[in-house]
């Protein structure tokens, strides 16, 4: 097996991180089978992202191998915690405050959202799937507990009450929190330590977090996973902070924003395969690639995360498919192979209509126009689409777009596997009519040193600028002192510089594996 035990940090990776398991969720197929029917094979292997337990009741088990860290507030009704298991801490009843003593906190029970209601009323002894009739709305979903499909072990919630309520006040305050909470609850020999002991050949670890708010915290944690377990693979994914409409070195709250991101940039390219996404305020200036097929609210939390969730797991699907085509580690150097740049921009057409198979795609990462994007040196591309003709047409259209864009043929991997299923739970917002079980997609894990190394150098001589211009004296930017700023900008320059190198062919066919196509059956 290859197991990855997954991490969630943050309001908005919830929500991503929400959909990403009603998918996992749905490639369980629940058909009865007829006399002498053998079994269909699934599209993934459960076991990679799931575990097998058994309940107090002795009842058998299997739910995410996952982390949830987020503010108490924003856990929602939590429908979906799994009452086999002894009861889990109370999210509002007592906290340990520890040498501060106990202190009884007591908030009304929040009502499960009519999604969850309809769920609860369809579930019976014999497990078989949910449909959720109910349509979730904008309006209705409050919380990312309140679309959720997927039963979780008591172990996975982590509400973070450490100076916590949308997130720290300082890059310090939410370092130690995380030492704080390690501390108090053993979160990394005890709920951390037992996920991987289950795993018989654990592949990695795959993370995802709100960069302003869980940034310190995130990056406290995979230091420490780093050091326990140094060759296992890294894939962070961290949600970057709102757009600034401009960079006001007066403006101390949009500022520690910026410098924010750009010490989880620079933190990351030691630790990681880092693919940074943009936040959703920025999608409005290149936002026709995405409203081409979809008709969806920019402000709303549930349908941007619904989009970003289905790129980001058809992109990583390979991880976890059934064929076993490759691990983190793997995927990591396809995509740096040259050992300069640990990042990726995530990519991709959602969905993709028949009658046009060269759609183009949408940068979540820097929503760039595609000649402003720059030359790429490695590509991971997924196709989601049962038609193999379809299937090919695409294919050859990223194909002919990724030579045009400079890659070398050999850098270029492209798999095919099955439609993206489309739950109850995701969003009704296409445009033209699509089927209701699924739909295609394509998604890709693209490196662009150019984009890389001009977004480093930006960082970079934004906070030279801010050092010599701004305020250092508000409690923002308590435990970040102005050499710790000035050490920061120089790392961010030098890893610019390593990053901002062009690709020779001759290199590329000597490191680089032949052209790679992987069609599932």
């Amino acid at each position: 097996m290859r197991e990855i035990i997954y991490i969630q940090a943050g309001k908005y990776s919830n929500y991503v991180g929400t959909h990403f398991w009603n998918t996992q969720e749905a490639y369980f197929d629940y058909t009865p089978l007829q006399d002498g029917e053998q079994p269909k094979k699934p599209d993934v292997d459960h076991d990679i992202s799931f575990r097998e337990g058994e309940g107090r009741d002795g009842t058998a088990t299997y739910r995410p191998r996952l982390l949830i860290f987020d503010s108490r507030d924003n856990f929602g009704a939590l429908p979906k915690l799994d009452d086999l298991y002894a009861a889990p801490n109370d999210l509002t009843g007592d906290f340990d405050l520890g040498a501060g003593g106990f202190e009884e906190i007591r908030q009304p029970l929040i009502e499960p959202s009519d999604y969850q209601k309809n769920l609860d009323e369809e579930e019976n002894p014999s497990g078989s799937a949910l449909k959720g009739d109910h349509l979730v709305t904008t309006t209705e979903t409050r919380y990312w507990s309140d679309y959720s499909r997927v039963f979780y072990h008591p172990r996975t919630v982590q509400p973070v009450t450490w100076g916590f309520a949308e997130g720290p006040s300082s890059w310090d305050s939410g370092r130690a929190a995380f030492e704080a909470m390690n501390e108090e609850t053993g979160l990394m020999e005890e709920s951390f330590r037992l996920f991987a002991e289950e795993c018989d050949w654990l592949q990695g670890f795959q993370t995802s977090f709100d960069s302003l708010s869980f940034g310190a915290f995130t990056l406290s944690l995979l230091e420490t996973v780093e050091v326990e377990y140094p060759k296992k693979g890294i894939l962070a994914i961290p949600f970057l902070s709102p757009k600034q409409s401009t960079l006001d070195y007066s403006d101390t709250s949009g500022a520690f924003s910026f410098i924010t991101d750009a010490i989880v940039a620079r933190d990351l390219a030691s630790l990681a395969l880092a693919v940074p996404l943009a936040h959703t305020s920025t999608w409005a200036s290149n936002s026709a690639p995405l409203s081409r097929y979809i008709e969806f609210e920019s402000s709303s939390l549930y349908q941007t995360s619904a989009i970003v969730s289905a790129h980001l797991e058809s992109a990583t699907l390979s991880l976890r498919h059934r064929t076993g085509s490759q691990d983190i580690v793997e995927l990591a150097s396809k995509l740096n192979w040259r050992n300069d740049s640990p990042f990726a921009c995530l990519e991709g057409a959602l969905p993709v209509p028949r009658s046009s198979a060269s759609v183009s795609s949408y940068n979540f990462t820097m929503p760039l126009e595609p000649e402003t994007s720059g030359p790429v040196n490695a590509q991971s591309t997924v196709v989601r689409c049962d038609d193999s003709q379809l299937a090919n047409r695409i294919a050859q259209s990223i194909t002919l777009r990724s030579s045009k864009a400079g890659l070398h043929p050999s850098l270029l991997h492209v798999s095919t596997y099955r439609s993206y299923p489309l739950p109850s739970s995701y969003p009704k917002f296409f445009k033209e009519p699509t089927d209701s079980e699924n739909t295609v997609m394509y998604s890709s894990l693209v490196s662009r040193p150019t984009v890389t190394a001009a977004t480093l150098q930006a960082y970079s001589t934004y906070v030279k600028q801010y050092v010599r211009r701004g305020d250092l004296s508000q409690k923002c930017w308590s435990g970040l002192e102005k050499d710790d700023l000035n050490e920061l900008a120089e790392d961010l320059m030098r890893l610019s510089d390593s990053v901002a190198v062009d690709v020779d062919s001759k290199e590329a066919d000597e490191s680089a594996d032949a052209e790679e196509y992987e069609v599932d059956d």
